[in-house]
């Protein structure tokens, strides 16, 4: 769809609808359309997107403001704004496995993508994208007068705290400036979430989402994940709205959603309609694609367009999140891993010398071009993995090893006998 001035007007939602089934459906548009109403919103709101188009521009020409081999560290702060202090653990739990399911929904590497090999014959010219960021809980230097339960060195995940300080439920909180907010409340209406389109963690802006559509699982008293929507699809949709995506549908054949290898259409689809089945505006649908209205069994990807898109808009917010709230560090590679052979002919070996590999840890391959050419979970049950590097072209690369805390590289060869 074309991002003008009607499609940013909307404020972004998702709402359950009395249809045949439950789906998904824009539910409160109107909420946008007034804060663009307040001089002092609208100005900063269209700076930021003058940055944006500036920072789109420079990485089609190949060139960011980040460092390509750097990952990008995101603060996280979940605010349940009903609940009791004695569910904190599993009130814990639970936002942690939503940001587990963000890391892989944006990083590319949650498990239903491998459904993209069969479905990529429908949509020629079309592959999966990837962000190298990773959305971790915020755990030192908590904002002081917030929820008297925050303990430094602890996850900042609020209970019972409101968001905002006002008589109603808000969505931003300057106490909480410079953090991805996520705030779970019963929003009511049948509303299941809802982001701004290009979100300022400066303003401490939110995403907020309803209580049966946060996280996966068993969940927590007074939220509990429900089917459809119960596997954390709907934030990973949200926040990608945060992050200046819009919809895949447009409502009209005429207009799209700036994105160059979305196919053009009009209409949303729901339910979990057949891979490749769904034709509009002379294109087949990317059903899969995470902003559209599946289910969340039935969307599994971002496109290369949508992540580029999505980079450029970090680019343009990098420096408004926190650099001093995460326990994130660099470490000295020799102390996290070993490689050998170096140089490499058609396989390396990665072993472990801490315990980073059995932390959930991933490897990720740069060549000198900052391009990530492997992307690959380790398996954390063995202390040594072999990783296959015989597609490679011979060349010098960066090997970044990364759990949810650390992040170390290293630097191999590849070269033939």
């Amino acid at each position: 769809m074309n991002l003008k001035i009607t499609f940013l007007l909307a404020f972004l939602s998702l709402s359950l609808a009395s249809f045949a089934q439950q789906q998904r459906t824009c539910g409160t548009d109107a909420y946008m359309e007034e804060q663009l109403q307040n001089p002092e919103f609208r100005t900063q709101y269209e700076e930021r997107q003058a940055k944006f188009k500036q920072n789109l521009e420079l990485r089609e020409t190949g060139v960011s403001n980040r460092n390509a081999m750097a990952t990008l560290f995101i603060p996280v702060a979940v605010h349940y704004e009903s609940g009791n202090e004695a569910d904190r653990a599993c009130l814990v739990a639970l936002a942690q496995s939503q940001i587990d399911i963000l890391n892989n929904d944006f990083r590319g590497t949650n498990a239903d993508i491998s459904q993209w090999a069969a479905a990529s014959a429908s949509y020629p010219g079309v592959n999966t994208g990837s962000l190298d960021v990773q959305f971790t809980l915020a755990t030192q230097n908590h904002p002081a007068g917030t929820d008297p339960d925050l303990v430094e060195g602890e996850p900042a995940v609020t209970i019972g705290y409101n968001f905002g300080g006002g008589a109603t439920p808000a969505d931003n909180d300057a106490s909480f400036s410079g953090y991805m907010n996520f705030v779970v409340r019963n929003i009511g209406g049948g509303i299941l979430g809802y982001s701004p389109l290009g979100g300022s963690p400066a303003a401490g802006a939110t995403v907020v989402m309803t209580t049966s559509a946060f996280g996966s699982g068993a969940g927590c008293t007074g939220v509990v994940p429900g089917a459809p929507y119960n596997l954390g699809r709907t934030l990973t949709h949200e926040l990608g709205h945060f992050l200046n995506l819009g919809h895949t549908f447009s409502g009209s054949c005429g207009t799209d959603d700036s994105v160059a290898d979305t196919p053009n259409i009009d209409q949303p689809s729901f339910g979990c309609p057949t891979v490749g089945g769904v034709t509009m505006c002379g294109n087949t649908s990317l059903t899969m694609n995470f902003m559209d209205y599946v289910n969340d069994a039935c969307m599994f990807m971002l496109t290369e367009g949508q992540t580029n898109r999505s980079d450029a808009y970090l680019d343009t917010i990098e420096g408004e999140f926190n650099t001093n709230v995460l326990s994130i560090e660099e470490f000295d590679a020799d102390k996290i891993f070993a490689i050998y052979p170096n140089p490499a002919d058609n396989e390396i070996t990665i072993q472990s010398t801490s315990n980073i590999l059995k932390a959930g840890a991933g490897i990720e391959l740069y060549d000198m071009l900052g391009r990530r050419v492997i992307n690959e979970k380790l398996n954390s049950s063995v202390e040594e993995q072999k990783v296959n590097v015989s597609s490679l072209n011979e060349g010098v690369y960066i090997l970044k090893v990364s759990s949810q805390n650390v992040s170390a590289t290293k630097r191999i060869v590849v070269k033939r006998k």
